[in-house]
C-alpha cells in the first residue's frame, strides 16, 4: 500500500493510529511481565491496518516521530492502568527505527517518553528494528549517552536483519 506523507500526517493528526498490546510472557513461569506496544491504523476506508501497511511510508517520509508523539499520552495512560492491574511494574517494549534514534532532535522526546512510562509503573525498553544497516550509523556514543540517561535498549527481531 502507498500513503502520501499528507495522508500519513492527516492521520496522526486526526488521531487513526492506535496502539495495541501483545504480551511478553516468562517461558519459565508463564507469568505476563510486561507487553509490547504494536500501532495500528484504524483507516476509514481500509479498516485495520497492520504496522507493515504503513511503517515503511511512515520512515521514508520521516514521520516516526510524529507518529511516537502522537501516541504517548494513550500509552502511558494505558502503561498505568497495565501496571495498576498487574499491581507491580511491567515492562513495555516500543520499537523504533534506527534512524530515528540517530535523529538529535527525537532524542529529548524519547527521554521524555521514558520518564513518563516510568512514573505509569512501566519499565520502557526501545527495540531497535533491524530495517537499517546499523553499520550505516557507527554512533555507539549514541547508545551510551541515552542509556546513562536511564534509556534501555534491545534489537527487535534479533537475527532477522542486519544485526
Amino acid at each position: 500500500m502507498h500513503f502520501s506523507a499528507f495522508r500519513l500526517q492527516q492521520a496522526i493528526r486526526n488521531r487513526e493510529f492506535t496502539p495495541f498490546y501483545q504480551p511478553i510472557v516468562c517461558a519459565t513461569g508463564g507469568e505476563v511481565v510486561g507487553c509490547e506496544m504494536l500501532a495500528r491504523w484504524l483507516h476509514p476506508q481500509k479498516g485495520l491496518l497492520s504496522a507493515g501497511n504503513f511503517i515503511p511510508a511512515i520512515e521514508a517520509t520521516g514521520l516516526g516521530g510524529a507518529l511516537l508523539r502522537g501516541l504517548a499520552d494513550e500509552v502511558c495512560g494505558d502503561g498505568q492502568d497495565l501496571a495498576r492491574s498487574a499491581g507491580r511494574r511491567l515492562m513495555m517494549t516500543l520499537n523504533l527505527s534506527l534512524s530515528l534514534v540517530m535523529t538529535p532532535l527525537f532524542r529529548p522526546h524519547l527521554l521524555a517518553l521514558s520518564i513518563r512510562l516510568e512514573q505509569a509503573g512501566m519499565t520502557p525498553v526501545f527495540e531497535i528494528t533491524e530495517r537499517e544497516d546499523i553499520r550505516a550509523f557507527p554512533q555507539a556514543a549514541v547508545f551510551r549517552q541515552l542509556a546513562a540517561g536511564g534509556l534501555r535498549f534491545a534489537v527487535d527481531d534479533f537475527g532477522t536483519g542486519h544485526a
